[in-house]
């Protein structure tokens, strides 16, 4: 099995069965892990009437979370690839192929398609792949990119995740686990990239918007767990008051402190090793 898909439900069918079917026309080689997160729309009945023979199911009583789900959906998983992929969301051909090509040339623990989303493109959902192909253009095929990596669609390796653990669950519902969980690849030494040649549809916040009562107190676990987070990853509002205020941060020497942050970091993970020695 070379690709384990873990998708997590949650109401919201009609994107659930749109992102299914566009699935199964651009995917290959895989299961699809599907988590429901206590669905009260018809999206059980249809995921138990699916034809396909690639499924697992999990059925949850309640919405457990994106940390929760996910987690379940890789302890059932058997493919060499783990994706992360939401039910409102479209993928382009050969997605999964050409994300998997950067894993053979770089150290990567996560790879994300290019995100076409309608709230900020004006890719329409019946031609976002001719729109991508139009008006995406890049001199590389693939760069790191920790902002540009979302877990809305995503791809890592089941050893990456044998050796980084599991989402951190005290993230309740959505928000900031994402994060959280590239940070700590980047501590254990890998890279996040973004592929370039190939993109996902995304809807959009169809879920979240919905769960977003926790975000604030997602929001201090995530900083007070990493605190030069803000400064490796700067989105929505940070990045336009960060943007507003960069003469002060171009005069304060981030790059410096945070490479010394991540050299005390890989030292005293190698004293813990000698020490238990």
């Amino acid at each position: 099995m070379k690709l384990s898909i873990i998708t997590l439900t949650y109401n919201n069918l009609e994107y659930t069965k749109k992102y299914i079917e566009s699935l199964y026309k651009y995917t290959s080689d895989f299961e699809l892990i599907l988590v429901d997160n206590g669905s009260t729309d018809g999206t059980i009945k249809f995921i138990k009437s699916l034809p396909y023979d690639n499924i697992k199911t999990i059925f949850n009583s309640e919405n457990l979370g994106f940390s929760k789900g996910n987690n379940q959906g890789i302890e059932i998983a058997e493919g060499e690839y783990i994706g992360f992929l939401n039910n409102d969301i479209l993928l382009s051909p050969n997605w999964f192929e050409e994300c998997e090509k950067v894993f053979q040339k770089e150290n990567a623990a996560f790879v994300s398609p290019r995100h076409i989303n309608p709230h900020y493109d004006l890719a329409k959902e019946d031609n976002y792949i001719k729109y991508f192909k139009k008006n995406y253009k890049y001199k590389n095929n693939y760069q790191k990119s920790f902002d540009e990596c979302v877990f809305s669609c995503v791809v890592t390796k089941q050893n990456i995740v044998n050796k980084i653990g599991l989402f951190d669950e005290n993230y309740k519902q959505a928000f900031f686990e994402d994060n959280d969980y590239k940070y700590r690849a980047i501590i254990a030494g890998y890279g996040i990239f973004v592929c370039n040649t190939v993109c996902f549809y995304h809807f959009g916040s169809i879920t979240s918007k919905f769960l977003n009562q926790n975000l604030e107190n997602n929001r201090s676990i995530y900083y007070s767990k990493y605190p030069f987070a803000e400064y490796l990853s700067i989105s929505g509002v940070e990045k336009y008051n960060l943007q507003r205020m960069s003469r002060q941060f171009k005069e304060f020497p981030l790059k410096q402190i945070y490479s010394m942050y991540l050299f005390f970091i890989k030292l005293k993970n190698r004293l813990r090793k000698v020490l238990k020695f």
